[in-house]
C-alpha cells in the first residue's frame, strides 16, 4: 500500500504543540516525520520569530506546518504577559488561537483526525479540531520550565482529563500520570537516528577539531537543568578543553558568564542537527551535567543520552531514574565528587564502544514511531467501538 493510501485510509494525524518545527529538534520532529509516510500530518506550532514561522502552511520533513498564536507563558513581550497574567486575558487569547485553528481546520479539511498534543496551554481548543481520539505525548512536565505560571497545572490536569491515551517518556513519568489520569499510560522513550551517529558522514567543525586532545563535551541547550557549579568543577579540575554547544535561553545568559569565560571552556554555539555526528567524533566524554536531586530533572530521558552511546562515546551524566548504568562506559553520578572520579574513570578506560553502540541501537526512532503507531491505530480502533 503506498503512503498517499495509507494515509486515506487513517485519516489525519494532527499535532497541538508547544514548540516550533523549526527551533529545536525534538520527540515530535523525529517521529512525525516517519508517522507522515503512513499519515497526513499537520504540525499546528506556536509562533517563534526566526525559526521557520510562516502566516501560512509549509511543508516540512513531509508534514504540513502552521503556526497557531496558541496561549504561551514566558514571551520576550511585557504587554503580552500581562495579558495573559489574568483569566480574562488567557481567554481572550484562547479565543484568537481557536478561530485560528478553526479557519486552518476547514482549509485544510481535516479527517477523522487523532490529535496528539504535547502543548498543554491548548487543551481547551481540542473540540475544535474534532478529535477521535486525543494522545497526551508527555515528555515534558509543563512545571519543569521557569517560565511556567501558577495556573499551568489547571491546564496540565485538563488536557489529562480530556485524553484518550498517555503516552510517557519514562517509566518514573509513566507511575506518576497513572495517579492523575483513568486514560491508559504507555512508556515511550526516546530515542536515536542510530545510523547517522554510529558512522557519521563528516568531521568535526575545525574550531573544534583544532583544540588539544582528550575532549570532555556536552550538546543540548544549555538551560537551568546545567548544574553551573559541576561545570566550574569539572573546568577546575581537568585541565582539557570543556566544549558546550547549543543555544542557550534568554535566563541562562547571565548566570554562564563566568563559565564560559573560563579559558578551557569553549562555547561554540548551536551546530545544525546534521552535523552533530560529526561534532561528536571530536569529543572523548560525553557529559550530561544536570542539577541531580531535581525531581523534573531525574525523570528525564533525554534523546542526547542515546546520541552519544550510538556514537559510541563514554557518557558521564547526573541520574536519571529508571535507566541503568553500564561499566561498558555509562556512568550515573548523584554528588559532585562522583561525577569528577566518573570522567576521570571515563578518560583512563576502556571503553566498549560496540557494547554502547548495541544499546543505542534498541531506541532508533525507526522502531519507536512503528510503537507509536500501532499504539494510535488501537486505541483509536477501541474508543470508535466504546472501550476501555
Amino acid at each position: 500500500m503506498s503512503p498517499e493510501a495509507a494515509a486515506e485510509g487513517r485519516g489525519d494525524l494532527v499535532c497541538l504543540a508547544e514548540i516550533a518545527w523549526g527551533y529545536f529538534r525534538t520527540r515530535k520532529q523525529f517521529l512525525l516525520s516517519r508517522l507522515a509516510k503512513r499519515w497526513r500530518v499537520v504540525y499546528f506550532e506556536p509562533p517563534a520569530f526566526g525559526r521557520g514561522g510562516s502566516a501560512g502552511a509549509r511543508s516540512v520533513d513531509g508534514v504540513t506546518v502552521v503556526t497557531i498564536p496558541f496561549l504561551k507563558p514566558g514571551s520576550t513581550v511585557a504587554a503580552y504577559n500581562a495579558v495573559i497574567a489574568t483569566p480574562v486575558g488567557r481567554r481572550l487569547v484562547e479565543a484568537v488561537a481557536g478561530a485560528a485553528l478553526g479557519v486552518w481546520t476547514r482549509r485544510l479539511g481535516l479527517r477523522h483526525p487523532v490529535c496528539m498534543v504535547s502543548n498543554v496551554y491548548a487543551a481547551n481548543l481540542l473540540g475544535i479540531v474534532h478529535p477521535r481520539l486525543v494522545c497526551y505525548d508527555f515528555n515534558d512536565h509543563p512545571r519543569q520550565f521557569p517560565s511556567a505560571p501558577g495556573w499551568t497545572d489547571l491546564y496540565f490536569r485538563k488536557l489529562l482529563s480530556r485524553s484518550d491515551l498517555v503516552l510517557a517518556v519514562s517509566d518514573p513519568y509513566r507511575r506518576e500520570l497513572e495517579t492523575l489520569t483513568p486514560a491508559p499510560v504507555v512508556l515511550l522513550e526516546n530515542g536515536v537516528e542510530y545510523e547517522p551517529f554510529a558512522r557519521p558522514a563528516s568531521g568535526p567543525p575545525p574550531a573544534v577539531e583544532a583544540l588539544p586532545r582528550p575532549r570532555l563535551g556536552y550538546l543540548g541547550k544549555l538551560s537551568n537543568f546545567l548544574d553551573l557549579p559541576l561545570l566550574a568543577r569539572l573546568a577546575e579540575t581537568f585541565p582539557h578543553p570543556l566544549v558546550l554547544a547549543g543555544p542557550i535561553p534568554r535566563d541562562m545568559r547571565e548566570p554562564l558568564r563566568a563559565l564560559l569565560a573560563r579559558p578551557n571552556v569553549h562555547y561554540v554555539g548551536e551546530i545544525p542537527y546534521a552535523e552533530v555526528p560529526g561534532f561528536f567524533t571530536a569529543l572523548d566524554v560525553a557529559l550530561v551535567p544536570f542539577r541531580a536531586g531535581d525531581p523534573f530533572i531525574d525523570r528525564i530521558h533525554p534523546n542526547k543520552l542515546y546520541q552519544y552511546l550510538a556514537a559510541g562515546l563514554p557518557v558521564v551524566s547526573s541520574p536519571m531514574l529508571g535507566i541503568e548504568g553500564d561499566p561498558a562506559g555509562l556512568v550515573f553520578a548523584a554528588t559532585h565528587d562522583a561525577f569528577v572520579d566518573g570522567v576521570r574513570r571515563a578518560l583512563a578506560g576502556p571503553v566498549e564502544r560496540d557494547r554502547l553502540r548495541a544499546r543505542a541501537r534498541e531506541h532508533d526512532w525507526d522502531g519507536i514511531a512503528r510503537r507509536m503507531d500501532d499504539l494510535l491505530l488501537i486505541h483509536a480502533e477501541r474508543k470508535a467501538r466504546g472501550g476501555a
